[in-house]
């Protein structure tokens, strides 16, 4: 309605100047060149004619230029200033002609989830704002000639050109990751949903491929916060990772996943100081799945608070009825993703879980890693002096490998940190590994904060250990991870 006022209000002010000018001026040359009555008669009805002329052109010319405005308006959406759905459709046929067999074209709609009270508790103005940071997160290079389009208020569909089909579930991922990352500045509830169809499996032109990418978005929508590929195309790759997904869910959720414990020793008399616990899944289709594998997707799909919850549970639960707790097993070591440590509700959860447990809580060591440390060294340093105040300590996990400064000791109190276990395998062979372990320790102890060298494997990585002075060791050499009944703890090495 602005739009067509504005353009009325151009148009008619464009007719009274040039209409004001052409009776001012013209009159005066007709004076002029007129030297008796009929020429003045003659002049004055060509004048007449020749206004007509001029302001019929001029005006078919306004016409025009706005007509074209309007389409140029109905081919980008106004807010994020991607390509309207029809001009999307039709110049990705076009560029599906004259696909490249040697290719992987793929299609993918992502859609943001509950996007009805993502309005409502946004607004309207911080609404359109997350819309254009979705965007401008899709409207990649990658993206065949920034074939990008708003498809519906909160929907988005792009066309994608990879050089083989085996990169399209990591790319997938991670632009689903990074998309999730951005909605969650805003909200952390806020997330999205992701439907995939491939070029020519499971459609040959645009359409065939926004319906089948729209139905796999909808079985992704079931689950909230999902990737879900067409049923014609999924890979193997694609159908197994799409199964663990929904399956993790479920298994946590039906407390399925199993946790084994790992022994920790004292190298200056090998007397056991604790045990480390390690979470463990059994899939009724794929078999055992390493941890490397079912932690990165709890910490993608949000499920990380619900697993660390279920670990702490069922260790607490495991170690008082063996009456292993505060007698031999002094301490208990379990694992904080970063994504769990940045989250103010799923620390909150933890520090309700510490408050219900005290006794538990005593012996509990929580170990976090350098980039959950140094995501926001303030909010850290925050975090681990209130869950320290339910008596849990705080180790840093995979130290050397990352880009802790020495000076974050003096802004979070953490008691322990865990050298990498590259730098222990590394040691015997490489002379810089070795003294780089040396260092820490030394750094370390001068600091007061204990030292765990994680990964032993052999017996000479043990004994260079025991010379550098180092105060606790763990890994196989030592004892392998196992479930508590099983588990063969040797009180001294």
């Amino acid at each position: 309605m602005k739009k067509t006022a504005y353009y009325a209000l151009k148009l008619a002010l464009t007719y009274f100047f040039f209409a004001s000018l052409w009776i001012l001026f013209s009159d005066k040359l007709v004076n002029v060149l007129s030297d008796n009555l009929e020429m003045y008669t003659w002049a004055q009805s060509f004048k007449g004619h020749l206004f007509v002329v001029i302001t019929s052109v001029l005006l078919w010319g306004l016409a025009q230029k706005n007509n074209r405005d309007l389409e140029r308006a109905s081919d980008i959406d106004t807010v994020t200033g991607l390509h309207s759905p029809s001009v999307f459709i039709r110049r990705a046929d076009t560029l599906l002609q004259r696909a490249n067999a040697e290719s992987c074209y793929m299609l993918f709609v992502l859609d943001i989830d509950n996007y009805t009270s993502v309005t409502n508790k946004l607004g309207f103005d911080r609404t359109n704002q997350l819309l254009i940071g979705v965007a401008r997160k899709i409207d990649t290079p990658t993206a065949l000639e920034n074939l990008t389009s708003r498809v519906h208020a909160d929907r988005f569909a792009c066309l994608l050109t990879l050089s083989d089909v085996s990169e399209m579930t990591p790319y997938i991922d991670k632009l689903h990751r990074q998309c999730n990352q951005f909605l969650q500045r805003y909200d952390r509830d806020i997330t999205c949903s992701v439907g995939v169809a491939v070029f020519d499996s499971d459609g040959e032109d645009t359409t065939a491929l926004m319906t089948a990418a729209t139905r796999a978005l909808n079985e992704a929508k079931k689950h909230k916060n999902a990737v879900a590929y067409h049923d014609i195309h999924l890979t193997e790759e694609a159908k197994k990772r799409q199964n663990l997904v929904y399956d993790l869910r479920q298994a946590i959720d039906d407390k399925q996943i199993d946790i084994v414990f790992q022994p920790q020793y004292r190298l200056s008399s090998g007397e056991l100081t604790g045990l480390e616990v390690l979470a463990r899944w059994t899939h009724d289709q794929y078999g055992n799945i390493p941890p490397s594998v079912f932690i990165p997707l709890a910490e993608e799909q949000h499920f990380c608070e619900d697993l660390t919850a279920l670990v702490l549970e069922k260790a607490a639960k495991q170690l008082n009825e063996s009456q292993l707790l505060g007698n031999m097993v002094k301490r208990v070591s379990v694992n904080i993703s970063a994504v769990e440590f940045n989250s103010v509700d799923a620390i909150a959860r933890i520090d309700t879980y510490l408050q219900a447990n005290p006794e538990f809580a005593r012996y509990l060591c929580l170990e976090i890693t350098e980039t959950a440390a140094l995501d926001d060294i303030i909010e850290c340093a925050r975090v681990v002096d209130t869950l320290k105040r339910h008596g849990v300590t705080f180790s840093i996990d995979d130290f050397g490998v990352g880009y802790t400064s020495l000076g974050i000791f003096n802004r979070i109190n953490v008691d322990e940190i865990k050298i990498d276990r590259s730098f222990i395998q590394a040691m015997e062979k490489d002379h810089r590994a070795k003294a780089i372990t040396a260092g820490i320790i030394g750094i370390a102890k001068g600091l007061g904060i204990h030292v765990v060298a994680e990964g032993i494997e052999t017996r000479a990585q043990l004994a260079l250990l025991k010379q550098l002075d180092c105060e606790y060791a763990q890994g196989f050499y030592l004892g392998h991870p196992a479930p508590l009944e099983q588990l063969a703890i040797v009180q001294s090495v």
